[in-house]
């Protein structure tokens, strides 16, 4: 049958009209479809070389000299084999059904592929209505996202005939591809659902009629670092070097609604209030005049090229807490996304970030110590939202000229603990790592990155020595 593929340009807000009978389907497998009997099967991503496997989203171990062949971890022609749910109908689609499978936590270059001869699709869901699809219905391919229930289209491509879809992840984002022929076309690519074990599987309005050729692939063309350093000095105490991009990338979670409060709250009455949300006499810009970061309705926030500013008061141990939002309107990746730092003593950063559902290397992300440690867990709020540290920071200790006191710090992100009594090795930073030189208190300072990150609500109560 001659095959009729023309990717649309047209508004995919109109154009969307066609997939709406089926956002319950993949709902319902970001819900209910997870909540079955567990299988017996051994999760894909579990059992791969430790190489290739993400304690949760690691990188691979990059470009492999010569030709390296995929390597095919699962293969199924007719749904037959084991490690397969029950065909589940879902509701209200006119006989769609989904079976799906255990894959594990992201592993960079693994994905899922199928044949298609009729309607069908591949999905990859996190649960609790989080999850991608790729899917073909009534002659159009369809590249869905959603995340926490709110639903997007992506892109999506007319296609008639026989077709393969390809869904899985780079290292750094989900990819959407199909095929036509003898290659692969990619439809489009966005950003995961978060950084937790996946489902996978297919949907069908047919019982897999007229699909075949199911397979869990590692494609070498998937391969590379995404993102951070390897050449980068080895940090003290640890196997990884600064911004490595091997390290396990901590778990994603939901911080729940500990804090911050839709209204900023009240500080200790012992506290040093740094912004109220009326000025900005407590600050400075790293020459001692007056900050450039624009005083809005209770927040300031970072512009083009404002500067670093930081607190005319120098201060030692602290507990510091701050209020932070990075835009609402996504743009870039990686470190280019709602990027700044908070640095204690003018020397220690614990890096502001958007990180909600955006990797980047794990001592880079949000509430990690830059540089140095990543977070426990990735606690981030989506783009947008207020969030919160509450910082505890101890000063190092110095006798002639040699620390005898490491420098420690606990963060709470959003009400969760990301570091808890760390001990800071010595003075890190982007690329590298220095040893501790003698200092004394030191500015507080917000780093301008050239992100409009925006702040507000920011005290710190001065930790002196109990008798």
């Amino acid at each position: 049958m001659a095959l009729l593929l023309e990717k649309r340009a047209g508004n995919l807000l109109n154009a969307s009209l066609p997939y709406k009978p089926f956002c319950k389907l993949f709902y319902f497998c970001g819900w209910s479809v997870l909540d079955q009997a567990a299988t017996t099967f051994a999760p894909i991503f579990a059992i791969m070389n430790k190489t290739t496997i993400f304690a949760a989203a690691l990188l691979s171990l990059g470009p492999i000299l010569g030709q390296a062949e995929d390597k095919v971890h699962f293969k199924d022609d007719d749904f037959s084999g084991t490690g397969w749910s029950e065909f589940v109908e879902v509701p209200d689609t006119g006989g769609w059904e989904v079976i799906r499978r255990e894959l594990g936590d992201l592993a960079q270059g693994v994905v899922q592929e199928v044949t298609l001869e009729g309607d069908g699709g591949l999905f990859l869901s996190a649960g609790r209505g989080s999850y991608v699809s790729l899917f073909r219905s009534g002659g159009l391919i369809y590249a869905v996202r959603t995340r926490d229930g709110a639903q997007s289209l992506i892109e999506q491509a007319d296609a008639d005939g026989t077709i393969g879809l390809r869904l899985g992840f780079d290292g750094a984002f989900f990819i959407y591809e199909y095929r036509a022929g003898s290659g692969w076309i990619r439809l489009a690519k966005s950003d995961i659902v978060g950084v937790v074990p996946y489902t996978g599987g297919i949907s069908t309005p047919s019982r897999a009629d007229g699909m075949s050729g199911y397979r869990v692939v590692e494609l070498e063309s998937l391969k590379g670092v995404r993102f951070g350093y390897t050449n980068t000095p080895k940090i003290p105490g640890t196997p990884w070097v600064v911004h490595d991009p091997f390290r396990p990338q901590p778990r994603q979670i939901h911080p729940g609604t500990v804090t911050p409060r839709d209204e900023p709250g009240r500080p200790p009455s012992d506290a040093i209030v740094l912004f109220d949300g009326t000025n900005l006499d407590a600050w400075e810009d790293g020459k001692g005049n007056a900050p450039k970061w624009t005083l809005r309705d209770g927040y300031f926030e970072c512009g083009k090229k404002s500067g670093t500013i930081r607190t005319k008061q120098k201060f030692g141990s602290v507990q510091l807490h701050i209020e932070w939002a990075s835009p609402s309107e996504v743009k870039g990746s990686s470190q280019g996304r709602g990027n700044s730092g908070v640095f204690l003593a003018g020397l220690y950063e614990v890096q502001v970030q958007d990180n909600y559902d955006n990797l980047t290397y794990p001592d880079g992300q949000a509430s990690s110590l830059y540089g140095f440690r990543p977070p426990r867990v990735n606690a981030s709020r989506p783009p947008g939202a207020w969030q919160s540290y509450d910082i505890i920071f101890e000063m190092p200790e110095f006798e002639d000229g040699k620390v005898t006191r490491k420098a420690r710090i606990t963060v709470l992100h959003n009400g969760v603990v990301t570091q808890h009594g760390v001990e800071i090795p010595g003075i890190l930073g982007h690329k590298k790592t220095r040893p501790y030189r003698e200092h004394g208190p030191g500015h507080i300072q917000l780093q301008d990155h050239g992100n409009p990150v925006r702040y507000r609500n920011i005290w710190v109560r001065e930790l002196k020595p109990v008798q």
